[in-house]
Order: structure tokens, then sequence, then C-alpha cells
């Protein structure tokens, strides 16, 4: 029966719209948010299956740049060199060679700079950073004469990565100079806490703390660089000044500031001002950083006041190599060794690797109670892992062995060591046992 209602007819040509291809624009804002190498890699999947991986070269340097970022740096190169020579361009190859450097394929990265028709200072700034993390400084200031000599003008970041390369103070006045002509030195608080930093590593304390008055900019970084060089050069007074100053500067007090501070009461064993500076980290939260809490536990300890850091050191919520070496530390001075050493076991089990500072409190302990079984065992230890040659190791082993009597253990110790430094001749000069002084002294004349 009809009923006059009419059924609509369904079109056969309606159909959606095709979605529309990202731009450009928000494929590289895509590739910039990539989080994980999956992301990344589908990505790239879809770029290839669309043919639009190598259209317009910017794609495929947001590509190679994400890799790179996300630890994949074979991925980025493997991409920048099967592109198509005609879509690569300058910021192609500078992501190629920051992708070969961060690959350490150092002889790659020279042969591709030396190959590009436009070295800017992006291209200059990865190759000299390149030369300084391997370990050729010579190099990296040769390759910025060449760049002063060809006319490209040197950044910022040039300045920050010449200071972290510099090893004598004529080098580092020579950096500093060439900073203060293209004005970086001053304006930029980067630039200048790279060389406070730098004339505090070749001991130009007094050019450091000049540096910092003479910036414009100062940051955190700044007031903490120079607070370290007051602790250095045992300026207290100078240091407190600075850490007081801090939020006048309209700065924020962090964990690196009160670390340096309750180091520096530490050093003057000033409980009084330290309690005062704990005070201020419970306010303010710090205390939940271990550097601080290794700080806080090394004051107590130099303090006489083990029996606190012991709880202070219980009640922590995790530790680390350096809140177990100040625990160590403390339980060394205090001459208790068993506590030490089952805090080292149990450190042990629970995955916290040990440092040079954790072995050296240990044989102190060793050396200190004539434990000659106990320090042979944590020499062995020290040997597999790989710590004999270190030098604060080496010394307080061959302080061990002589204050035990060993002095043949002491002499092939000391005959191994490449480098000799003046703490350890100290136990040496201690033994005056035997004629030991001939053997002794007469490395001593090879060395000099």
């Amino acid at each position: 029966m009809d009923t006059g209602t009419t059924v609509p007819c369904r079109s056969n040509s309606s159909h959606k719209p095709a979605p529309l291809a990202p731009t450009v624009a928000a494929l590289s804002a895509l590739l910039a948010r990539c989080t994980s190498l999956a992301a990344a890699a589908a990505l790239h999947a879809r770029l290839l299956r669309s043919s639009r991986l190598f259209g317009p070269p910017i794609i495929a340097n947001c590509l190679a740049a994400a890799y790179s970022r996300l630890g994949a740096t074979p991925s980025a190169v493997a991409l920048l060199l099967h592109a198509p020579t005609a879509s690569a361009n300058r910021f192609s190859r500078n992501i190629l060679l920051a992708a070969l450097l961060k690959s350490r394929d150092l002889p790659a990265a020279r042969e591709l700079f030396d190959r590009m028709p436009d070295r800017d200072t992006v291209a200059y700034n990865s190759m000299i950073r390149g030369y300084v993390d391997s370990g050729h400084a010579e190099e990296a200031f040769r390759l910025v004469r060449t760049m002063r000599e060809l006319g490209v003008r040197p950044s910022d970041f040039t300045f920050s990565i010449l200071s972290s390369a510099v090893c004598s103070a004529r080098h580092g006045m020579q950096v500093q100079a060439a900073a203060v002509r293209h004005g970086s030195a001053h304006r930029n608080a980067v630039v200048g806490n790279t060389l406070i930093d730098m004339y505090r590593r070749v001991g130009l304390l007094k050019y450091a703390v000049r540096v910092f008055w003479s910036m414009n900019q100062r940051d955190i970084v700044s007031v903490n660089s120079v607070m370290s060089v007051y602790k250095d050069d045992g300026q207290s007074s100078q240091l407190f000044e600075c850490f007081q100053s801090i939020r006048s500067l309209g700065l924020s007090i962090d964990e690196f500031s009160v670390s340096t501070a309750l180091s520096m009461c530490t050093t003057d064993e000033d409980l009084a001002k330290g309690d005062q500076i704990l005070a201020l980290c419970v306010k303010t939260g710090l205390l939940s950083h271990l550097i601080v809490s290794s700080a806080v536990i090394d004051l107590l300890c130099v303090c006489d006041r083990l029996a606190d850091a012991v709880r202070f050191f219980e009640g922590m919520a995790a530790w680390d190599s350096e809140t177990c070496n100040a625990m160590i530390s403390g339980y060394a001075r205090s001459g208790i060794m068993e506590p030490a050493l089952s805090l080292f076991l149990l450190s042990l089990r629970k995955g916290i690797c040990p440092t040079e500072f954790t072995f050296a409190s240990l044989l102190r302990c060793s050396s200190c109670f004539g434990l000659m079984e106990q320090g042979t065992q944590i020499h062995a230890l020290i040997s597999k892992l790989g710590f004999e040659d270190d030098v604060i190791v080496a010394t307080a082993l061959i302080d061990m062995y002589c204050k035990l009597g060993s002095l043949n253990h002491a002499r092939i110790l000391f005959s191994r060591v490449c480098v000799k430094d003046l703490g350890m001749w100290m136990p040496i000069e201690a033994k005056d046992q035997n004629g030991e002084y001939q053997f002794w002294f007469s490395h001593y004349r090879y060395n000099i």
C-alpha cells in the first residue's frame, strides 16, 4: 500500500573527499616533535610511500635531524648520503656533518667539510666541536685561524667551544681577547660562564673573577661558577657574599649554589653557617637533590656529628655513588671500618658503581687498621673494575702498602703508574727502610 512517503535515494556518486596531504610546514613541525624512533620511522615510511621524502629538501633535513636527535645517527647519515644531489642544500650538508661527528667518524666528517662549497659558521662550529670532543685541540685552533683568514665571522658558540678546549693560560687569554673583540665576552652569559670555567681550569682564578664582574648579563650558572672559583681559592667571605647576593640579582638559588656553600662550610668546619644553609635547603626543597645530600653528609661528618649523618643518610629516599662515598668517607674519618665495608657491599648489591673516591676511602680504612687481607681484596676489585691506573686510587694503594710494610707491592704499583703526581711521593717520603730511597729517587730522576 502506498503511504505517500518517499524514501530518499542514496546517490552512488557521493564519496568522502580525499584527505588533504599535510603541508611541508606541518610535516616539519611533526618531525621536530618526534619523541621516539618508532614515530620517526613511521613518518619516514609514509614519506617514502607518498614520494615526498626528497621533494622539498627541508623534509629530508628535518627527518635526518630527528634521527640524529633520537640517537639513530647511522639512519640520519644513510638518509642524507642517499639523497639526490639536486635536493641537497647547505642545511643538508650541515646536518650530515653534525651526524657524522656524532657517530665519531671524524675522517669522513672532515672529508665532507672540505668538499662543502659554502662553509658557514655552523659548519665551522660543528667541525671545531668535533675536534675538541676527540681531543684534537690543536686542530680545532688551526681551523679557527683558517676561519678567520677566510672572513667567516665566529659566533658566541665558537668561543664557548674554544674555551672548553683551552689547556694553557696563554691560549685562554687569546680566546678571551678574541671574545672581547667580537663583543661576546660581556654581552653573552654563556660565553662569560665558559670563560670563568676556563680560567678556573687553568688556575688563573683572579682572571675568572674579573670575567664575572665584567659581564653585563649574569645568570645562576655565572654565580655558581664564580662561587666555585672562590671555594678553590679558599675565599669563604667572598663566596658567601656571592651566595647572599643571588636573590638581589633576581635569580633563584639552585642545588649547585647550596652544595658549593655547604662544601665551603665543610672546609672551614663552620657548622653554625652550615646549619643555616641546611635550614634553607629544607625550606626550598633542595634537600631532595643528591648533590646537596652528599654535601650535608660531608659537613656533618667533618663536624663530628657522625650519628646525625648516619640518620640523615638512612632516611634518604635514594642513594647514588656520591652520597655513598660521603658516608663511607665519614666512617673512615671516624676510624670505623666495619660499617664502611658493609655500606660498600650494600651499595654494590644495589647496583651503585664505586668511584675512585670510594676506593680511596676504603683503602685509608685498611691502612689505618692494618687490615692487609681486606686491603688486598679491595685491590683485586680495583684491578677488576679498571681503576688501578687512576692517580687517586694508585696513590691510595701505594700509601696503604707502605703503611702496612709491604714495600714490594708499593714498588710494583709505583712502577706501573704512567703519571706520577706529588701526592704519590708523600707515602714514599715517610718510608726510609732498607735503602728503598735509592729505588724511589732513581725513578724520580728518570721522570724529571
